[in-house]
């Protein structure tokens, strides 16, 4: 039987196996190698951080943890295993446990400044701002070029409604690590904000939907200042963006060949570029509205009657924020109210439908034909995801269920919006209770369908 000093050298040696596969991406055979090699050396540390590793890239966090936990109860004191713990506690939203893996790992080495930034994202989740902001200056102080500090910093900033220092910090997201949309390399010079009548200016939009819905107000008032503005966006949102388009827009879709341009912008630096503060939001609505075409297709798909019809719509994609999706059977309140229809807005919705729905979303084509069926409800109910946007960017009264942690752009405690003046804010008390926010949104809808009754007696 080999000794112990032979079975470690084999071990390694699988571990260096795993390793070669894992540089070549090939993360299930790697982990595989690294089972194999912890089986045979449960004290192996190397190999347990890196199964560890590979667990956590194929998604399987609870695993991962279980992994890291064992290396740390064989040596406590493991600054990588408390760290990655932290990343795949994070990864199961699972802020407090992960802020003390983080908190633990900081203590041993105060270096480990992407593990700061992480724990600031972890009290940011729980409702700690002020401590989130701290955690990010402190990391800035000692390395005054960290992207992912400076981007959670402008997060917190644009939270806390201070949008004349949130708009710069929010430009090093060019800088970020993994960030949503490539930076785009352009000859054409990077508008400044300097006079531009008579030129060109490529203004492209970036990340989701709902940011493009969200800031493509600015695209009328880069047009004002003279010049003739080409707006770059995703291909699903070139239908209804043409609804901005005066004589100086022109709408082309993402990857279409561009016309020829003077200067060009990111869509998300332009409330940088008009000094916009929490006082001057651009938040005239409706700014969006749907072709004719599409309008009269939808008059046709929902009955003109006297219920009070809602537009209903509770998941988002699951990042950058999988706590914004409340679980579809809780909703079985608001399907309860006398005097109301509910009308799905979750498209791609797959399987039945967790409550009682009219879905005529089959149709559905892009986001003019979301539009033009929003414009044929009454009130929209949804997360925090691109029809709160839409229906909010067309004037329509909508109500958006907020986790407790919310998007920047939700700010904190208000029940309005500054960006949307037809949108109400149902916010959780506490991080995950759905459950209240449906509650009060049932209550406000049952009095609301009252007045609606009153109204079309």
């Amino acid at each position: 039987m080999p000794d112990n000093g032979t079975i470690r050298e084999i071990a390694e040696g699988i571990h260096a196996v795993g390793l070669t596969l894992l540089q070549s991406d090939k993360t299930r055979e790697a982990a595989f190698q690294f089972r194999k090699a912890l089986a045979m050396a449960p004290d192996f540390s190397d190999a347990a951080i890196s199964l560890g590793y590979c667990l956590h890239q194929l998604g399987k966090y609870d695993e991962a943890v279980t992994i890291y936990d064992a290396a740390l109860d064989r040596t406590p004191t493991h600054v990588t295993a408390l760290n990655n713990r932290g990343n795949a506690l994070l990864a199961l939203c699972r802020y407090a446990d992960a802020a003390e893996s983080y908190s633990r790992a900081l203590t041993l080495d105060p270096k480990l400044h992407d593990a700061r930034v992480a724990l600031a994202t972890c009290y940011q989740a729980l409702g700690m701002v002020e401590e989130a902001l701290d955690a990010c200056e402190t990391v800035l102080h000692v390395d005054p070029e960290h992207a992912e500090a400076h981007w959670n910093r402008a997060l917190l900033l644009l939270l806390k409604g201070d949008y004349a220092h949130g708009w710069r910090e929010y430009e090093w997201r060019w800088r970020k690590r993994n960030f949503t949309s490539p930076l785009r390399n352009f000859t054409q010079p990077c508008w400044q904000g300097e006079p531009i009548a008579g030129k060109t200016i490529l203004i492209h939009a970036e990340q989701g939907f709902g940011d493009t819905l969200q800031f493509c107000r600015y695209i009328p008032l880069v047009a004002a200042l003279g010049a003739r503005v080409v707006f770059e966006c995703h291909p699903p949102l070139v239908a209804l963006m043409k609804s901005l388009a005066g004589g100086n827009v022109v709408v082309v879709a993402m990857g279409d060949s561009l016309p020829l341009f003077d200067l060009q912008v990111a869509l998300m630096s332009l409330p940088m570029l008009f000094d916009t503060t929490v006082q001057t939001v651009p938040n005239n609505t409706p700014y969006l509205a749907p072709t004719n075409e599409r309008l009269s297709l939808w008059r046709r798909q929902i009955i003109d009657n006297k219920y009070f019809k809602i537009g209903l719509c509770w998941a988002g994609k699951r990042y950058p924020d999988p706590e914004r999706s409340c679980p579809a059977e809780l909703l079985a309140p608001l399907a309860e109210i006398d005097g109301v229809v509910l009308y799905s807005l979750q498209v791609g919705w797959e399987g039945a439908l967790p409550l009682s729905l009219v879905d005529c979303t089959s149709p559905i084509r892009d986001f003019n034909d979301t539009a033009a069926l929003i414009s044929q409800l009454d009130l929209v109910v949804t997360v925090d995801t691109a029809v709160a946007h839409l229906a909010g960017a067309m004037g329509k009264p909508t109500w958006v269920m907020l986790p407790y942690a919310p998007d920047w752009r939700w700010m904190l405690e208000r029940e309005d919006s500054l960006w949307y003046p037809t949108v109400q804010l149902f916010r959780q008390a506490e991080p995950g209770q759905w459950r209240d926010v449906v509650r009060r949104v049932a209550y406000s809808l049952k009095m609301e369908a009252v007045q609606f009754c009153l109204r079309h007696e």
